[in-house]
C-alpha cells in the first residue's frame, strides 16, 4: 500500500469529563487528535425503530499501525461532518498497517 493511498481525514473524538463550577462534571467530545486512513464504504441498511427510518453505514479505515495504537475503544471517528462509532480493530493484511470497522446509525 502506497503512503498516498491514505486520502481522507478523521478526527478522533474523545469524552472528556470536566467540573462545573458546582461539585459535580460535565462531558464533552473534544478532538483528541487527527489522523489519514483509507476510506472505503462496506455496506448500508435501512432499519425502522419506533415508526422511525435509521440508516447504518458501515466503513473500513486502514491506518498506519503506529497511528491505530493512540485510538481507544470508546473513540469517536469524525471522517468529514459524519461521525462513527469504532465496531472493531484489528492487523490489516498490509504490513504495518491496521483496519478499522466503524459504523454510522443515523
Amino acid at each position: 500500500m502506497n503512503s498516498g493511498d491514505l486520502d481522507t481525514r478523521v478526527a478522533i473524538k474523545r469524552l472528556t469529563k470536566s467540573a462545573d463550577g458546582y461539585g459535580g462534571t460535565t462531558a464533552a467530545k473534544s478532538t483528541a487528535s487527527t489522523i489519514w486512513a483509507k476510506k472505503m464504504d462496506i455496506s448500508g441498511k435501512f432499519d425502522s425503530e419506533n415508526g422511525r427510518r435509521k440508516i447504518y453505514t458501515d466503513i473500513e479505515l486502514i491506518v498506519r499501525k503506529k497511528t491505530a495504537e493512540t485510538i481507544q475503544d470508546n473513540d469517536l471517528l469524525e471522517v468529514g461532518s459524519d461521525e462513527y462509532r469504532i465496531m472493531e480493530i484489528f492487523d490489516s493484511k498490509h504490513k504495518y498497517f491496521t483496519t478499522i470497522r466503524a459504523i454510522k446509525n443515523g
